[in-house]
């Protein structure tokens, strides 16, 4: 009786774990992200401002590929480039956003309705 209980306990902790690490949120590569056209789930993403096109789009950047990062439009705002007088200032951050999604604008892949977590500007360029 006392085996039957604990190799129940132990299928319910092993389900209730697997369960957890499946509904976490898991960090990707902008590669990953392309592959599966944004299906990622619950994920963050990693990147780094390389250039910044205007006050709603910016190129982002990690060791495996680049992407256009849109900001919003003009009656909800993510993030705003704009915000700081010189054009090169966010050149360089990190920022760790959630939950991109895929948008195929004019040919171009963007980064869209993501979530910005943190952001801080690189001290090594």
């Amino acid at each position: 009786m006392k085996k039957n209980i604990a190799a129940v306990l132990v299928i319910v902790l092993i389900f209730t774990f697997a369960c957890a690490l499946a509904d976490s949120p898991k960090f990707v590569t902008i590669n990953e992200w392309l592959d599966t056209k944004g299906e990622c789930g619950d994920c963050y993403m990693v990147i780094q401002i390389r250039e910044v096109l205007g006050p709603v789009l910016a190129v982002a950047a990690d060791e495996t590929g680049s992407v256009n990062l849109f900001t919003g439009n003009d009656e909800e705002l993510l993030f705003n480039f704009g915000d700081h007088q010189d054009a090169e200032y966010y050149k360089h951050w990190i920022f760790v956003i959630s939950n991109p999604e895929y948008n195929v604008f004019d040919g171009v892949v963007e980064l869209k309705n993501w979530k910005l977590e943190r952001f801080m500007p690189c001290i090594m360029n």
